[in-house]
């Protein structure tokens, strides 16, 4: 299959109905939806991808890349959402929380893609790389953000991305040098490399 940019679509919250002059349930129906239950069924999804191996087959890979691919879809949509109806202090821990899911989300992703491309051994390690990068800015841009303080709730798949980074050569960049330009720039020699290869499976999921 030809290489396939997965994109992901920003979901707006619209509030239909018409309220009553004066009430206050608009406001109430924000303030409710500013939870992490969805982060957290995606961070249960995949916690059980992390448990249970994909297979073996291409189409078993495929499906479980496909599946993986949806969760990072969610979680970019949830945080369009929670972008829009949380306070600042409110968003912060959630954003962490989608960011960590996303970058284990990626994590799984790499491990998939290399599988997928075995018959390749640049495509093998191009396609984790950019999933990788891409893991590892999800998480840079959190902790930039709050001044270079690290949620614990990081440590767990920092170690998984440094670990599998250590394994094909990628070099990361301490938090505060990790920058979109970075990212950007190790996506361009990854495909570079992917080019190579008369088939190359499918390309990282885009996340925020």
């Amino acid at each position: 299959m030809h290489t396939a940019t997965l994109l992901t679509a920003a979901v707006a919250l619209a509030v239909g109905g018409p309220w009553p002059a004066g009430a206050a349930a608009p406001v109430f129906v924000a303030e409710s939806r500013c939870n992490s239950q969805t982060i957290d069924e995606a961070s249960a999804r995949v916690r059980d991808y992390d448990r249970h191996s994909p297979g073996g087959n291409t189409g078993q890979l495929l499906q479980r890349y496909g599946a993986i691919t949806d969760v990072i879809t969610v979680l970019n949509e949830e945080r369009e959402i929670l972008n829009s109806v949380c306070s600042a202090d409110a968003q912060a821990p959630l954003f962490a929380k989608i960011a960590a899911t996303a970058a284990w989300a990626l994590v799984l992703e790499a491990d998939v893609a290399a599988r997928l491309n075995a018959s390749c051994p640049a495509a093998a390690k191009a396609f984790p790389t950019m999933m990788l990068a891409d893991a590892w800015l999800s998480l840079a841009n959190v902790v930039n953000e709050e001044g270079g303080t690290v949620p614990p709730s990081f440590n767990d798949v920092a170690s998984r991305i440094q670990t599998r980074a250590q394994g094909i050569g990628l070099v990361l960049p301490p938090w505060r040098d990790t920058s979109q330009y970075w990212r950007d720039q190790t996506h361009a020699t990854a495909k570079a490399a992917i080019a190579t290869c008369p088939s190359p499976s499918p390309a990282p999921s885009a996340t925020q």
